[in-house]
């Protein structure tokens, strides 16, 4: 393989990907708070007031209170989009940080059987 091959294939490699972190959970009040007037904007129409799901007519959404796919699969989900749940991330809709937000926010209201992890 040639030196230029080699070197555009690792361009591929080496350059930085964006990686959410592990778990940027907070129980910081404060953070909880944007979390909920964001649901409130951006997912209480489809998730409910109180994100426990919804009957839009042919679907019913899933109730975000047990959520148990963990934190990676609900930024995958928030980020990409999964069946009529569109992709909210990437793009001006919502920042990593308001991700993080809203991700704290619906595991503050969860129930033990949720899985946050």
């Amino acid at each position: 393989m040639s030196f230029y091959k080699i070197f555009f294939l690792s361009i591929f490699i080496i350059l930085p990907i964006k990686v959410y972190p592990i778990n940027s959970i907070s129980k910081d009040i404060n953070i909880i708070n944007s979390g909920l007037e964001l649901y409130k904007k951006k997912c209480s129409n489809c998730h409910g007031v109180n994100a426990q799901g919804k009957s839009n007519g042919f679907f019913l959404s899933p109730n975000l209170k047990v959520f148990q796919k963990g934190y990676i699969n609900f930024i995958n989900i928030i980020v990409n989009g999964y069946g009529r749940m569109p992709a909210w991330g990437g793009n001006v809709e919502l920042t990593e940080e308001q991700i993080n937000q809203l991700a704290s926010y619906l595991a503050s209201i969860s129930s033990e059987e949720a899985n946050w992890q």
